[in-house]
């Protein structure tokens, strides 16, 4: 789009007010309520950023404005400019309600206009936001503005491709995040499952974990069955999910749960994670843990390098979920620019 189309499409529009950023319509997704592998809620609630969230936000705009040497608001110098914002290319927005949390703290007696909001799918040359300041004010927020929105949106936009290979599926991020708890949130707006936030979140027994809890001369599968066994349930969390490498111990833990919660009449599901598992591998896992009729009270989980040309395979193996770091971690970021009027 050239500059004078651009500032006309810019002239033609209808902007939402100011600090009022809209939410777009959310990914077009089942929302499976029967796995519980998602924290979302802690985050992000009818459109709104939670406390958790606001607190997270106050933070990373903080410490991203210090890093830029930037450590007081940004006074409005007396040349004023016109400035947009707007896409080079198509994808699903995030960030937005952290740029305009910056824009309301560190820039006063700037304005803006949103033009869309956080959830938001839109097009090549889409006008996201525009702003009037003082020249110095603006070009010194700028680069943390578009670094915002076009990385969290990145981060969305990777999301949303994934959850819609992946159905009826579903895709969830790790904790192997670099802006903590808003990588969390990006990849909930593009549909995808926040699986823990912290580690407290869920009970998980990993690789690391049965290495010291297994006994001398124990076999794997016994010291995996009497791990299941022994689980306080009043302190695991959102969810359990219990590693496994073989079929062995995928049956002995499934075997031990159903039965321990059939005499508690308990409904609780154990997670079974086949972490860096063969396909061939998985595909018999799942065979006999439906075979056995253990399903209802096992949710199986795949993970473990798995990226998204794999996704095909784990949805035809029939896994519930998939979690894995590639929805957030190296993800190219939304190509977004800022414009001056005149320019």
């Amino acid at each position: 789009m050239g500059n004078e189309a651009l500032w006309a499409s810019v002239r033609s529009g209808a902007p939402f007010k100011r600090g009022q950023p809209v939410a777009g319509p959310m990914v077009e997704l089942p929302i499976h309520v029967s796995l519980p592998h998602d924290r979302s809620a802690e985050l992000w609630v009818d459109h709104k950023p939670t406390e958790r969230l606001d607190s997270t936000i106050r933070r990373w705009v903080t410490t991203l404005m210090h890093d830029e040497g930037i450590t007081a608001p940004l006074g409005r110098d007396s040349e004023t400019v016109s400035a947009r914002i707007w896409s080079r290319q198509p994808g699903r927005l995030a960030g937005i309600m952290v740029a305009d949390h910056l824009m309301r703290e560190w820039m006063p007696g700037a304005t803006w206009d949103w033009m869309a909001g956080d959830g938001a799918d839109i097009e090549a040359g889409k006008i996201i936001l525009g702003i009037e300041g003082g020249r110095e004010q603006v070009l010194a927020a700028e680069r943390m503005i578009l670094n915002i929105i076009g990385r969290l949106s990145g981060i969305a936009t990777n999301s949303l491709a994934w959850s819609r290979a992946a159905t009826p599926m579903r895709v969830a991020s790790t904790r192997k995040v670099h802006w903590g708890l808003l990588d969390k949130w990006a990849v909930h707006l593009g549909g995808g499952l926040t699986h823990r936030l912290v580690r407290g979140d869920a009970r998980m027994v990993k690789e690391n974990d049965l290495t010291g809890i297994v006994q001398d001369g124990e076999r794997r599968p016994k010291a995996i069955a009497r791990v299941v066994r022994e689980l306080n349930l009043e302190s695991t969390g959102a969810f359990i999910v219990l590693e496994v490498a073989t079929i062995d111990e995928a049956v002995a833990a499934a075997e031990v749960w159903v039965q321990r919660m059939g005499d508690e009449g308990g409904q609780k599901r154990l997670t079974l994670m086949l972490d860096n598992m063969e396909p061939e591998k998985a595909e018999q896992v799942i065979l006999d843990l439906n075979t056995r009729k253990f399903r209802d009270l096992v949710i199986i989980e795949g993970s473990g390098n798995v990226g998204f040309s794999d996704l095909e395979t784990w949805k035809n193996l029939g896994v519930d979920l998939v979690s894995a770091s590639g929805l957030h971690r190296g993800t190219s970021p939304l190509d977004l620019s800022m414009l001056f009027e005149g320019a």
